[in-house]
């Protein structure tokens, strides 16, 4: 099983509640599944989940990388884990 994020990479100058990228959660027969996905407690607190959308928390986040740890557990199969993501923020 995979956990992509679609997108990583979001300027300094993004909203607060805006997505940075979409998680999808695909089985090892190539099969994407619905998934619940929330934060764990070593996660930078500068970002959120929204459905399967990462999203940012707050404006004004500085630049730089930010690792990101997400757990999933996938609906009606029995698919669970973590997956960590390197989020970059740009001044551009």
């Amino acid at each position: 099983m995979t956990v992509s994020l679609d997108i990583a990479t979001i300027s300094t100058k993004a909203a607060a509640n805006a997505t940075i990228g979409t998680l999808t959660l695909t089985d090892s027969s190539g099969t994407v599944r619905q998934a619940n996905f929330a934060l764990t407690e070593d996660s930078a607190g500068f970002f959120g989940i929204s459905g399967n959308k990462l999203i940012t928390l707050r404006t004004s986040i500085p630049t730089g990388s930010y690792c990101v740890s997400i757990y999933f557990n996938a609906e009606f199969v029995a698919l669970s884990g973590n997956a960590t993501f390197v989020i970059i923020i740009t001044a551009t």
